[in-house]
């Protein structure tokens, strides 16, 4: 059932998004010259033909899952930025007059999609690419040291466009990033050292001591914790200084994969690291039951696809059950009342999202994977 309605979803995606000019058209832009998504709902939907490929051929009905991901590799470096000393992907289409500036988190997406595609197909070749994408991150470490919790990468590059006047430090650009290095070093491509740049327990930490709700080093943690680490984080240190406390589901999932990852490596500290994990996915599915609509879907499928590398880590059953069910009590919602006729899902006010077509099609297609291959997942 799932695999039937996510061969759709995806079609409609197709239909309603993808050009002839080989890239997706921006929300609500039908025939404005240059008009390409930005490259966070195109990675989402890059991540969107990934997962759909990753469902058994015979419940597919037919997708050409070879001819799909090579379609999008090819768009993808229609945004690639070579300039400066560490080179990553623009926020848009090289050469069009939209925005141009160079997005931490964004970034991460595109790295760990390419890392997904290694694990789905080993020697895919891209892995190289995803490296650089985790150094353009390391050397977007805060190195200031007279702000509150010096340190953390910030969302967008700096001195440069929006970066200019935009100073914010995330969840959303620390944990990714720190994920795609860990997963580097597992795939045998480790960060290389060096003391310019940041590493992804440094990353880690940032996000633990800084933006846990329930234990800051900005002394206005809510929920009682004695230690940083589990969850659940608030979104990020404003450049004015300021918490945004947003606990956004995104967040969490970035964080419960973070840990699976880093008790995956082992070491003493493995069994601690899945503790977290556990304890913030506990959390968050008892925050969010009943408001998952009061967020983005574009934030659940990041945070689903995290619950599942968990759930291919845990032992504890009833925590594995409450991971799937959420995750199929929202996808069905979702078809049964949020679907328009073509496929298209409804999910936020105004046009139809590419972002939100892309995370149905995620979260449909994953829940018609075997939980064997839950550890390709990035």
């Amino acid at each position: 059932m799932f695999a039937t309605r996510a061969v759709r979803a995806y079609t409609a995606m197709r239909r309603r998004f993808w050009t002839r000019r080989g890239h997706y058209r921006r929300d609500g832009c039908w025939r404005l010259p240059g008009s390409a998504a930005h490259l966070w709902p195109f990675a989402r939907a890059f991540v969107a033909t990934l997962d759909l490929a990753g469902v058994a051929p015979e419940h597919a009905g037919g997708f050409d899952a070879d001819a799909r991901i090579a379609e999008h590799l090819a768009a993808l470096e229609q945004y690639w930025d070579p300039a400066g000393e560490w080179p990553a992907y623009s926020s848009d289409v090289a050469g069009t007059r939209f925005g141009g500036d160079r997005y931490y988190d964004d970034n991460a997406w595109v790295g760990l999609a390419l890392v997904q595609l290694e694990r789905m197909r080993p020697g895919a070749g891209r892995l190289p690419r995803a490296a650089e994408l985790f150094r353009f991150a390391a050397h977007g470490w805060d190195r200031r040291t007279d702000v509150p919790s010096p340190g953390g990468v910030f969302w967008v590059q700096q001195g440069r466009g929006v970066g200019t006047r935009n100073h914010d430090r995330n969840t959303v650009s620390n944990a990714p990033n720190a994920q795609l290095g860990v997963h580097l070093a597992q795939l045998g491509h480790p960060p290389a050292p060096d003391p310019t740049a940041a590493d992804p327990l440094q990353m880690y930490d940032w996000v633990n001591l800084t933006l846990d709700a329930g234990f800051s080093v900005l002394g206005t943690g809510t929920a009682g914790g004695t230690h940083g680490g589990d969850g659940l984080f608030w979104d990020k240190i404003r450049g004015d200084d300021s918490v945004d406390r947003a606990l956004w589901s995104y967040n969490q999932g970035s964080m419960i994969g973070l840990n699976v990852l880093l008790a995956r490596a082992g070491g003493d500290a493995a069994a601690v690291h899945l503790q977290r994990a556990q304890a913030i996915a506990r959390r968050a599915l008892d925050h969010y039951a009943g408001r998952y609509f009061e967020q983005p879907a574009a934030f659940h499928a990041i945070f689903f696809r995290n619950l599942l590398l968990l759930h291919a880590a845990t032992t504890d059953e009833r925590l594995r059950h409450d991971i799937l069910g959420a995750m199929r009590d929202y996808a069905d919602h979702a078809w049964e009342e949020r679907r328009r006729r073509d496929d298209c899902f409804a999910l936020s006010a105004g046009p139809l999202r590419l972002l939100d077509q892309s995370a149905m099609v995620q979260i449909l297609a994953l829940l018609a994977w075997s939980p064997a291959n839950y550890e390709m997942l990035a």
